[in-house]
């Protein structure tokens, strides 16, 4: 008895984990997979990472047999296809004119050129096992049908690719609008194996299950008029090389919409590049990813136009829950970046985004714990009720808000191509507004983190909190906006903030900080390196745009009684805050603290009340 044994193979860019319990954040059922606490990869002559099934996924839920893509030979049925028919060898399957109907458990290997239909028509006990082997089969209607079976399991033979075509109008029974897509499963679906499957969704979708969609590898060339791998329940993946196109629809979709425990979509690896008219990815309820390589371009991008407002064009986006845990992500979307009508959390990874819309919009909260992230192009950069910085290295563009805790949900009604928000108050007057609201908080424990922005810098509704890391506020350089703008208090005691921008409407932190800051207001608007040396310690920031107005807080700050500001000298890290800049030519005075918060004007007046309005009072004198 010959025995062909296949192994499932992931790109060597994949991270792969082990030795750890088998997680599900997803809110679904546990994996049917073990954790092991022995690696078992090996490197094949391709240059892929081996993955055998004992080894843990974190968020998918994975059956063994989802792994498992051996055959036996001597007892799979073999269906040979060739233009309106095909030859049968063995059991389960019968042809009539253009349709193979397979009907009981089985393995059915098939392969050649075939213009009709292969329908799955077994009982809800029956699992089947299709391999495709080099096949083109194409149809009027679905390509591949599978209307019942317990799960069907669809194995891409190594070293084969094959294609399912359907056509731009289907035939459909009174009443009925189902099957829509060139691959349809009204049951568990999965896919596996290490060869090649393209897909062309000239109706509607590509691949569509009614149920949960599993795929533990292949590689998936997919063109759809709208999503191109769409799950009710679940979708799962393991593994895989997804090059997915859409002109009305999602890369990647699930709908159930009903049961609070379905409409996820869980991704433990993969490669994925997506090109959609509508979003990269859309799950009902959560997002979860423990790591991928993912480029993702939705519409147009972030300059796109003319796109209709009641659409969505965001590149991730979840009903619930977003959680990311590692990868590499290029986005450049129409709508948010990245998007969750509840809670995101990023604990790594490498993010490049542009957006027409925000960076990051959560909803309820953002919580950033590590991770690599740039922000090139956005109206408001990072966006909810609750933002936590706990790590990480962020650079952060933005058109209005660079971090914005305002929170509630996108409105038509804003004035970004999708709305800023409409909770938003920078336009209320200094702070956003009369009334702190306690409930919107930017804290900030750890990280580095730049912010570029043509509106406020840091805004909250709220408060604002930071015990460390180092935040510089390249602000504003017009009226009407401020590098901090805050309703509530400004607590900093810990952590290096340096803010430049606009004297308009400039604040400062709140005097019940235990940190002190510094406050200086320009005779003239500047453009250069900035130096601040305290002691013996000398910061340095380089601002895009012109400033009137600097704020510096740092730890030095408290053991020291004067600042000495320069610009024009060199600092080496352009995109935060250069710890071993050297003083500059120009000096703009050295002024003494003598306060928690020190505001003086150039010539070292003290400064009473924020610039718009400001009253002037003989100060401690700038040397």
């Amino acid at each position: 008895m010959k025995k062909i044994l296949s192994t499932l193979l992931i790109s060597s860019a994949i991270l792969v984990v082990t030795g750890c319990a088998t997680e599900n954040t997803a809110t679904k059922a546990t994996s049917s997979v073990n954790a092991s606490t022995t690696s078992n990869t090996a490197t094949s002559s391709t240059g892929m990472t081996q993955l055998s099934t004992d080894e843990t996924t974190k968020y998918g839920t994975y059956d063994e047999e989802d792994f498992d893509t051996g055959y036996d030979e001597a007892t799979s049925t073999k269906i040979q296809l060739d233009g309106t028919s095909a030859t049968i060898e063995g059991d389960g399957a019968n042809v009539n004119k253009e349709t193979v109907t397979i009907s009981s458990a089985g393995t059915y290997v098939l392969s050649g050129n075939f213009s009709g239909q292969i329908l799955v028509s077994a009982t809800n006990q029956d699992k089947i096992h299709l391999i495709l082997n080099g096949v083109k089969i194409k149809n009027e209607g679905s390509a591949l049908y599978i209307e019942q079976a317990d799960k069907t399991i669809v194995t891409l033979a190594d070293g084969t690719t094959n294609t399912l075509t359907d056509s731009t109008n289907y035939t459909f029974a009174t009443g009925e609008n189902e099957p829509d897509a060139t691959l349809f499963s009204k049951d568990d679906l999965t896919l596996n194996g290490t060869g090649t499957l393209g897909v062309t969704g000239n109706y509607k979708n590509g691949i569509r299950g009614k149920d949960d969609v599993i795929i533990t590898g292949g590689t998936y060339n997919i063109t759809a008029k709208n999503t191109a791998i769409k799950a009710k329940d679940g979708l799962s993946i393991a593994a895989g090389n997804f090059d997915l196109t859409t002109s009305e629809g999602d890369g990647l979709q699930t709908n159930n919409s009903t049961d609070t425990d379905k409409g996820w979509i869980a991704i433990d690896g993969g490669i994925f590049k997506i090109d959609a008219g509508r979003d990269g990815i859309q799950a009902e309820t959560n997002l979860s990813i423990r790591t991928a390589t993912m480029t993702i371009k939705t519409a147009d991008g972030a300059t796109s136009t003319d796109l209709d407002t009641e659409e969505s064009y965001k590149g991730l986006k979840a009903g619930k829950a977003m959680h990311v845990d590692d990868g590499n992500f290029t986005i450049n979307s129409a709508d948010d970046a990245m998007h969750s009508n509840d809670t995101i959390t990023i604990d790594g990874g490498t993010w490049t985004l542009a957006t027409g819309d925000d960076g990051i919009h959560a909803d309820n909260e953002l919580t950033l714990n590590d991770g690599n992230i740039t922000v090139s192009h956005s109206y408001e950069g990072y966006e909810s009720a609750v933002i936590t910085f706990n790590g990480g290295t962020h650079v952060i563009h933005s058109d209005d808000d660079g971090v914005n805790a305002g929170g509630g949900s996108d409105t038509a009604e804003e004035t970004g191509m999708f709305g800023s928000d409409s909770f938003g108050g920078s336009e209320s007057g200094p702070g956003g507004g009369d009334q702190a609201d306690d409930s919107k908080k930017i804290i900030i424990n750890d990280g580095a983190i730049t912010v570029h922005g043509e509106g406020d810098g840091l805004d909250s509704n709220g408060n604002i909190t930071m015990t460390g890391g180092t935040v510089y506020v390249d602000g504003p350089s017009g009226g009407g906006n401020g590098s901090l703008d805050y309703n509530g208090d400004f607590l900093q005691n810990g952590g290096v903030l340096i803010a430049t921008g606009t004297a308009d409407m400039a604040q400062t932190t709140s005097t019940d900080s235990k940190q002190k800051g510094l406050a200086l207001y320009l005779d003239n608007t500047q453009q250069e390196t900035v130096a601040f040396q305290i002691g013996d310690t000398i910061y340095g920031v380089s601002p895009e745009k012109s400033f009137a107005f600097l704020f510096i807080s740092t730890p030095e700050m408290n053991d020291t009684n004067s600042v000495t500001i320069t610009l024009g000298g060199e600092i080496s890290d352009t995109k935060n805050i250069a710890t071993d800049a050297s003083a500059g030519d120009t000096k703009l005075g050295t002024y003494d603290l003598a306060d928690t918060i020190t505001s003086v004007d150039q010539s070292g007046n003290a400064v009473s009340g924020n610039q718009m309005g400001m009253s002037m009072t003989p100060g401690n004198g700038g040397r």
